[in-house]
């Protein structure tokens, strides 16, 4: 994945600091194991099992730090997916047909396993940071389209009912690109005939708000993950869709600088 990039831009010379907060990439065995710990408690309620896959040597993995600690306090892995072969093989692709996305020619930057630290998980800087990171990766790959699967804690569709309804009956995507259903596995539908509510936004978990704030969309169906009892929507943003004033936004906020303290090993 390293040498695709280098044509652009290294992302792994992203570093930049927001407040108390330094973002940058997992680079070192002793990281990537930060990385791991966090996502098993997150995920996984820190089984003995893990929270590794066969998708994360495929990946950059993103860490935001408060220095001098050197354990993250959030993290979330990212993929450059430039080909219709990548795109239907990407972690979305086993819950979602991607062929219309692939077919597209688009270049898309896949973003998944994100979690935060528990003591900070209501706090709006660190997401925003994770907003700025990954608006300053998908620069840096030149990149058309963010994608990946926003979930909703516990896998029962029915919990979801009114946040689900409101996604897809205000922020469904465009039929010309938006997933199909893909065979073998039980979708989630908006059929219950009743009227989307604005007061169901309040259900749709924050980071997906924060998305949907930039322009976002979601796929016309969910699917159950029942291996981390979420169900998820297929979402996208669109790069070209962000608002210019929350764009630059992002962008002011993620410039290098070069005195932040870089993570020790």
């Amino acid at each position: 994945m390293t040498d695709k990039l280098r044509h652009i831009h290294d992302p792994l010379d992203l570093h930049f600091r927001l407040g108390v907060f330094h973002a940058s990439l997992a680079q070192t065995p002793d990281q990537m194991a930060a990385v791991h710990k966090l996502r098993s408690v997150r995920f996984r309620n820190a089984s003995a099992a893990g929270d590794m896959d066969r998708f994360d040597p495929l990946c950059h993995h993103l860490m935001i730090c408060t220095p001098p600690e050197r354990d993250p306090i959030c993290v979330a892995r990212f993929r450059i997916l430039a080909g219709k072969d990548e795109i239907s093989s990407s972690y979305s692709g086993q819950f979602y047909d991607l062929t219309a996305l692939a077919r597209s020619g688009q270049r898309l930057v896949e973003v998944g396993r994100i979690c935060i630290d528990e003591q900070h998980a209501q706090d709006v800087d660190v997401a925003r940071a994770l907003l700025a990171a990954l608006t300053r990766i998908t620069s840096d790959c030149a990149a058309d389209m963010l994608i990946g699967c926003a979930s909703f804690s516990g896998a029962d569709p029915q919990a979801h009912g009114d946040a689900l309804r409101y996604l897809f009956g205000r922020h469904m995507g465009p039929a010309t690109l938006r997933p199909s259903k893909h065979k073998g596995l039980r979708h989630i539908t908006s059929a219950d005939g009743q009227e989307a509510n604005q007061a169901d936004m309040r259900h749709v978990p924050a980071l997906l708000r924060l998305y949907l704030g930039m322009g976002g969309w979601v796929s016309d169906h969910a699917v159950c993950d029942h291996e981390l009892d979420t169900v998820h929507v297929f979402t996208a943003v669109e790069v070209k869709a962000i608002p210019p004033a929350r764009l630059r936004t992002l962008q002011a906020l993620a410039q290098d600088d070069d005195a932040a303290p870089r993570p020790e090993s």
